[in-house]
Formats: C-alpha cells, structure tokens, sequence
C-alpha cells in the first residue's frame, strides 16, 4: 500500500531565482524553499508528483487540455535559458505516471497525457530548490491556468482525491509538490499588484487544513488577485489529495520586484 509521504505547495515565480529583490526578502524565501528541502528528504519519497501548470510551453490556443499527465522515461527543463538554472534531464516515472492516469479514468476525470513533456518555471523552479540533484523521479501534471475555460477548483480537488487513491493503490512512498501563485498579475497593466489580504486570507484557511472552503473560493474573488491567482488549481489538487493535513506555512513575503505574493508551504 502507497503512502503520501510529504505534501509541499510553493510560489513558482520566475523572479525567485532571476531577478533581484531586497535581500532579506530574497533570503527569507529561499530559507522557506530549505527548509520544505528538509521536509522532502526526510520523507524519502520514491517519486514526486509534481502538480504545476503551462506557459505556452507544451501546449497553445490550438490544442489546450484542462490536466495533462506526463508519462514519459524523462522531461527537459527548464525551457527558459535564463533563470539561472541549469537545464537537463530530469528523470520520470512511467509506471506510477500511468497508475495515476488510469484511476483518474475510472474515477471520471479523464486527464491527457505526454510521452514528451517540457518543463518550464512552474516545475523546473520548485524542483531546483527541493531536489536539485534531480535524483528523484518526478511524474509532471499539468493543469490550465491560463486560457479559460478553467478547470474548476472543485475538478481540481476532485482529481487529488483520484491522485490519493492512487498512490493507496501503488507500492511506494510519494511526495507531492503544488507550484503556482498566489496572487500576481504577470505582463497586465496592474503588474505589481499584490493582493495581500487575499493571499493571507487563504493561507489561514490552509493553516486549518480546510481544502473544501478553499476550493469554494468564488471566481470573482481570485481574479480580483489577479489572474496569476488562477494559478492557486495547483494547491487545491494537493489540498485533495490530503485533506486530513493541515498547512504549515514556512514563508510568505509580497515581493514586489518578483510581482508575486510568495509563499511556500507544508501539509503536515
């Protein structure tokens, strides 16, 4: 029987690792990425499944899945070639990539799926603080946040409990990890804004281990954040996955330099 055996959620800015900031903004985020670091190795998971999103990476206006399954042997990343990150191979897992895939079928979330996945900030980011030897192997899922129609938060949700059942059905200990958010604006006229209320707001609820209001939110409420607030679909697949954990955020600073609420998290 599989076991859930670290649930972490982060920021994925880009800005984390190119772009300057004050220094003890930067430092206290990147303490907070050590510290889930931490957390992570303990764990000793066997695999990382790795909930992010697309940036017209994969994917574009042609042909947009609401979740994409990475099933392939490896995935490149990071595509971007200047977030001072080194690009390479990052291993998979197909076997445990399919077991997800085919549960999310018989639960009636039908995901697709890729052979051959790029990886961009969304994973590749949170990855090079958490395993930055890329020894562990990571299965990729991609949901839309970025061209409505959206996923709803409860799909998300929905598809983190077929993740749970999953994972109680395969031989391994698992690490999940949930990239995005929180509230941000990226290349829109408000760039800059952060909705700080908004992103304290959720954390608390996140503090208390209350998945089910989170993914209650109503739209109108996260794009008044922003709409790289939409990102937050990531948090809620985990949030469904262990909904009897409640949240330990490690970090949280508005970083304006970054145009990004950051914030990184454990379910414990």
């Amino acid at each position: 029987m599989g076991e859930v055996v670290a649930a972490i959620l982060c920021s994925h800015a880009p800005g984390i690792t190119a772009f300057p900031a004050p220094e003890e903004q930067k430092a206290a985020v990147w303490g907070g990425f050590a510290r889930a670091r931490e957390v992570l190795e303990a764990a000793r998971p066997d695999v990382i499944l790795a909930a992010s999103c697309e940036h017209f990476v994969n994917f574009f206006l042609d042909n947009f899945p609401a979740f994409c399954i990475g099933t392939g042997a490896s995935h490149k990343g990071p595509v971007e070639p200047n977030l001072n990150i080194p690009q390479g191979e990052v291993p998979g897992h197909p076997e445990f990539a399919r077991a997800v895939l085919e549960t999310a079928f018989d639960g009636g979330v039908e995901p697709a799926w890729s052979e051959r996945m790029l990886l961009d900030h969304a994973t590749s980011l949170p990855l090079h603080f958490l395993n930055p030897e890329r020894n562990i192997p990571v299965v990729p899922l991609l949901q839309n946040c970025l061209v409505p129609p959206l996923p709803a938060l409860p799909r998300c949700y929905r598809l983190g409990q077929l993740i749970r059942e999953a994972v109680e059905a395969w031989p391994g200990r698992v690490a999940l990890l949930g990239t995005g958010g929180l509230s941000h604006s990226p290349g829109a006229p408000e760039a800059g804004y952060i909705d700080e209320a908004f992103d304290h707001e959720f954390l608390a609820l996140l503090e208390q281990g209350d998945g089910e209001a989170i993914a209650a939110i109503p739209d109108e409420r996260i794009d008044r954040a922003g709409f790289g607030t939409w990102e937050i679909r990531q948090w809620v697949t985990v949030l469904g996955a262990v909904p009897e954990r409640k949240g330990r955020v490690l970090v949280y600073e508005p970083v304006k330099q970054w145009f990004t609420g950051c914030a990184v998290a454990v379910l414990e």
